[in-house]
């Protein structure tokens, strides 16, 4: 009785130092691009605005694959630096989806308070979002007009 239970101790070490043998690990793939998915970004970019976020905001774009994507960093630390709050309502228009990339295009009204105590700035535009896989999620890739994110 006493060898068995020596034996069954055995086993058990040498199993639980063993390493696991484990199936390689897979990115998983991205969602199907969707009106819903659509939603959902265009919900974090209202919130990462309306709550003054910079960081949050261009969290939702891949600037090394958006042309000038330098520039368009710039051009929004400029905007949040001269804004004091921001106000945004984005209308989901229309989605199209071309192969790992896809459209959105939206009807967005923006007011954003200056810092300097001038007048509200407001804008109604029609918003064209071109957004692509990056790992195992959607981000924007590409955002027309961009003029949309500056004070006049």
């Amino acid at each position: 009785m006493r060898s068995c239970m020596m034996i069954t101790l055995i086993v058990l070490l040498v199993c639980a130092t063993l390493p696991a043998q484990t199936a390689p690990q897979q990115q998983p793939t991205p969602a199907a691009f969707d009106a819903q998915i659509a939603s959902r970004l265009l919900l974090q970019l209202s919130e990462a605005l309306q709550g003054h976020s910079q960081k949050q905001f261009l969290a939702l774009f891949d600037l090394s694959k958006m042309k000038d994507g330098a520039l368009f960093r710039q051009q929004t630390n400029s905007f949040f630096a001269q804004t004091e709050s921001i106000r945004v309502h984005l209308n989901l228009v229309d989605t199209s989806v071309d192969g790992d990339k896809a459209s959105i295009a939206v009807d967005a009204e923006m007011e954003a308070e200056p810092r300097n105590g001038g007048p509200t700035a407001r804008r109604n535009e029609r918003l064209n979002f071109v957004v692509a896989t990056v790992g195992n999620h959607w981000e924007f890739v590409e955002l027309q007009p961009r003029s949309f994110f500056s004070l006049p």
